[in-house]
């Protein structure tokens, strides 16, 4: 289906099709950006740059236009900023225990983007759905509930983890890795023979050796997320799944990972977290500003998220 017709489909949320100056909210500007508003953009830490997330008039899935991010030569964790949106306009749409909602969207990469390592980083992030706001509080991309797509390690495909902060069963950051054999594990469990391995690294991930979900430039890949809820017991969402589809353009999707059942951390019982923002931004923990790489861009377009699994996008 094409993006309107997705939109109009039974159990849709909010679509953001970046085709219009208020999908782009940037607030009052200055260094806060849209720091208190129901969606918009964050400049990078601490700065009033607003030339690194902007609108693309060129570049797009759809419509008009698209999200685009730069990434400069010389930049640290925080290259680009940030966009994030709420779940609904008066934060009434939120998912807690025994839920289940879905997120898609498409993403481009420059080749810059796809192939070069950026020294010291732990990997670019694609996704977060975590915390969303309520009247009075504000919640940032690192909270305890958020469930985190990434090129973990810029291996060159999806990867996921959960929580800012952990909780019972796991840690913070806990990534989605299935032990396999004795030594090995699956870094995406839901691909085929000959699967998408840890052991993979020493010869190729992909093709013919490995069979991992690939990034590639200049065409818009496809990705949705779907997270299942089970009971909230103490401070996590017992018996909860995760699956991560990707596809290439004009291509139907396949499952990437599919992780459960899980104790998802959900916070304590008493702050009442639940899943309602999501934020989009190419965040790369741990990356060196000394270090110079090539300009790379990503541009995102056609957000969606629904209480149903979304159709593929069409050719």
């Amino acid at each position: 289906m094409d993006f309107a017709s997705r939109c109009a489909q039974p159990g849709v949320i909010k679509c953001v099709g970046f085709d219009s100056a208020s999908d782009f909210n940037i607030g009052g500007g200055g260094p806060s950006g849209a720091y208190g508003l129901n969606s918009g953009i964050f400049p990078p830490g601490g700065t009033s740059d607003y030339t690194r997330a902007v609108r693309d008039t060129t570049v797009m899935a759809s419509g008009s236009s698209s999200l685009k991010f730069t990434i400069p030569a010389n930049s640290p964790a925080d290259a680009a900023g940030a966009y994030f949106t709420n779940f609904s306009t008066d934060l009434s749409t939120q998912f807690g225990e025994n839920s289940d909602f879905f997120v898609q969207w498409r993403q481009r990469f420059s080749p810059e983007f796809v192939t070069n390592l950026f020294p010291g980083g732990g990997g670019w992030k694609q996704l977060i759905i975590g915390t969303g706001d309520v009247p009075g509080t504000l919640s940032t991309s690192c909270t305890t509930l958020e469930t985190v797509v990434q090129n973990t390690f810029t291996r060159g495909f999806p990867q996921m983890y959960n929580s800012c902060t952990g909780s019972t069963s796991h840690g913070p950051y806990n990534p989605f890795e299935e032990p396999f054999g004795a030594f090995d594990y699956k870094i995406e469990n839901g691909m085929p023979t000959p699967y998408c391995l840890y052991s993979q690294r020493t010869v190729s991930y992909f093709p013919p050796f490995g069979n991992c979900f690939a990034y590639v430039a200049n065409e818009w890949l496809t990705f949705q997320v779907e997270i299942k809820t089970g009971p909230r017991v103490n401070d996590e969402f017992t018996n909860s799944f995760v699956t991560l589809w990707a596809a290439r353009a004009g291509q139907p999707s396949q499952r990437v990972i599919y992780w459960g059942p899980y104790n998802l951390s959900a916070g304590a019982p008493g702050e009442n977290q639940r899943f309602g923002k999501v934020w989009l931004l190419p965040y790369n923990t741990g990356k060196s500003a000394s270090a110079t790489n090539p300009i790379a861009y990503t541009w995102y377009d056609e957000l969606i998220i629904s209480r149903n699994r979304v159709a593929d996008p069409s050719p």
